[in-house]
């Protein structure tokens, strides 16, 4: 079973709209000899002309882009290196084209099933860019959302104990799913499977598939690797 794992940055949520600026898959393929994951991420120059301020503040684009002084769609392959440089997140390999990172898309992407967190935002936008830089989008239709997954997890367990939360989970686990089940937070946290995303890293592409990746293996306890 191949696996992608991933995330992408935009420069609005609405792909009709807005344009990938960034992106990064974590590719896992569970009947490979050494099963680890390979690492990509790359970054291209999008067009601003209708891009939602907001997102890009959210994403922190002019803070975090090299490549905003490049023409549009010129874009670089960057490192991925165990933690982000404090300076620049990511260290540039070398320079490349939008077309060039369609194709590398398309190859990693096909017939692979798509892990993430909103994974219809993500597949919406690396379909239109891929279709705009001459590739298709062949991941397999079924996707697995990380919430869901977690959701899932929970439910499973404290059926398992009978609706218990102490005999379910423990310490910090337990406090977060009781303040789902009261309504406290419509958002199941990451910390219930022992993650935690450190600010810096939110809202990039290669934090945010990182991050994914470890709440994935921490619901599946590794069996899928």
């Amino acid at each position: 079973m191949k696996y992608v794992i991933l995330d992408t940055e935009s420069t609005h949520l609405d792909c009709e709209v807005g344009h990938l600026w960034e992106a990064a898959l974590i590719v896992r393929d569970t009947d490979a000899p050494d099963g680890g994951d390979a690492e990509f991420w790359w970054q291209v120059r999008p067009d601003l002309a209708t891009a939602d301020p907001k997102a890009l503040q959210i994403n922190r684009y002019y803070e975090r882009s090299l490549v905003s002084h490049m023409p549009v769609g010129h874009g670089v392959e960057l490192m991925c290196g165990t933690e982000f440089p404090d300076a620049v997140e990511g260290t540039v390999t070398k320079n490349v084209t939008a077309a060039d990172i369609a194709l590398q898309l398309a190859q990693h992407l096909d017939g692979v099933t798509i892990v993430a967190n909103n994974p219809r935002h993500d597949r919406d936008h690396l379909r239109a860019f891929m279709s705009a830089n001459g590739q298709a989008y062949t991941a397999s239709h079924r996707m697995e959302d990380i919430r869901c997954l977690l959701k899932g997890y929970v439910l499973g367990r404290l059926a398992a104990a009978g609706g218990k939360v102490d005999e379910a989970f423990e310490g910090e686990a337990a406090h977060h799913v009781r303040d789902w089940l009261e309504n406290d937070t419509d958002v199941l946290a990451w910390e219930i499977v022992g993650v935690t995303q450190e600010w810096s890293t939110k809202h990039t592409a290669l934090g945010d598939a990182r991050c994914v990746r470890d709440v994935f293996d921490g619901i599946m306890g590794g069996i899928l690797r």
